[in-house]
């Protein structure tokens, strides 16, 4: 499953203080973001250099057509999808109806602060598939969510299931599974994959250091609300190494090299026989769990997994505190 090489802390990262900054260092023949009300999402649209500016408007979100955005030149355009298609149909749709070849752009950025999680896991696995060399991705941190620990994300969850395009293969041998849950904010939906996981090893990838040094006392308090379906109870969680993880959580890079180091680990200990991800907690570490898995995890008997709702909060966050740009180099992953 693994190559013991991989160093996935040597690509490229940035930050920047604010988007006159991002603006300043580098345009683009494309951009592309998910919109929703936040204003990290809004400023680095309306800022950043690019030939052409794409907003993707996801349904789960529930705009009506009086809430899209107003588009302020002729290189923006918006790409809205029906209600109930699932991330792949969405994402093969964005990509036929903007009829660009990414493969043939030299300078890509997309922001992922305001993508739906599945989507932007499938986005990456897509993009890999277009071979597209390089990607700049963006991702915001807030200064702070709106309710602290009380800010509710998704709504009206439905079900568990893969992820398309990161469906593994199955291990008839059972006795051994893990399921690693990027563990956010989101408790209810931490609940709702560990129930539907129920007979594996849970551990949970804390994002630390924080976006902010509050967030971690925050995330903490939601997983202690997670607790009772997960494997150990939470002050078991946070010194065990076998199950607790950390990493960065607005660093992907260090996110997919924790996580790869941790299968290494298990492995050496005894044979995984099915991995599951779910990859709950920020963006990056979102990318980070699907760069990991297009690296290393095809044909291999791991799945990325997530909790299905079908309505998300327009706003969650306040402010924009920085930019980050990380810099992924397919043909290198």
């Amino acid at each position: 499953m693994t190559s013991a090489s991989k160093d996935y802390t040597v690509f490229y990262k940035k930050k920047f203080a604010n988007t006159r900054e991002l603006k300043a260092d580098k345009s683009y023949d494309i951009f592309v973001s998910g919109y929703n009300d936040s204003r990290r999402v809004r400023d680095v649209f309306h800022d950043i250099d690019a030939q052409a500016k794409h907003w993707i408007m996801f349904s789960e979100y529930h705009y009506t057509s009086n809430e899209a955005p107003i588009l302020n030149s002729e290189n923006e355009k918006i790409f809205s999808f029906e209600e109930n298609l699932s991330e792949s149909a969405v994402i093969r749709k964005y990509f036929e109806e903007c009829g660009i070849d990414f493969a043939s752009l030299n300078a890509i950025c997309i922001d992922i602060t305001g993508f739906i999680r599945p989507h932007l896991v499938f986005l990456v696995r897509y993009l890999a598939v277009l071979a597209v060399k390089e990607v700049d991705f963006i991702y915001s941190d807030p200064i702070k969510y709106v309710k602290g620990e009380q800010t509710d994300f998704s709504f009206d969850y439905t079900h568990v299931r893969q992820i398309d395009g990161c469906q593994g293969l199955h291990n008839p041998e059972t006795t051994n599974d893990y399921l690693l849950i990027g563990a956010g904010y989101d408790h209810l939906r931490i609940m709702d994959v560990s129930k539907n996981k129920n007979n594996t090893k849970k551990v949970q990838l804390f994002g630390f250091p924080s976006l902010q040094p509050d967030m971690y006392q925050e995330n903490v308090l939601k997983a202690y609300k997670a607790s009772e379906e997960t494997v150990s109870k939470i002050e078991e969680i946070l010194v065990d190494e076998d199950n607790t993880i950390f990493a960065p959580a607005n660093d992907p890079f260090v996110t997919a090299q924790v996580i790869r180091d941790f299968i290494i680990r298990q492995n050496t200990k005894k044979p995984i026989t099915n991995m599951y991800f779910c990859p709950l907690s920020t963006k990056a570490q979102t990318l980070g769990i699907a760069l990991y898995y297009i690296s290393e995890c095809l044909n291999e008997p791991t799945s990325i997994i997530f909790p299905i709702c079908s309505r998300y909060s327009k706003e969650t966050t306040e402010g924009l505190a920085k930019i980050w740009r990380y810099t992924v180099e397919f043909n290198n992953i």
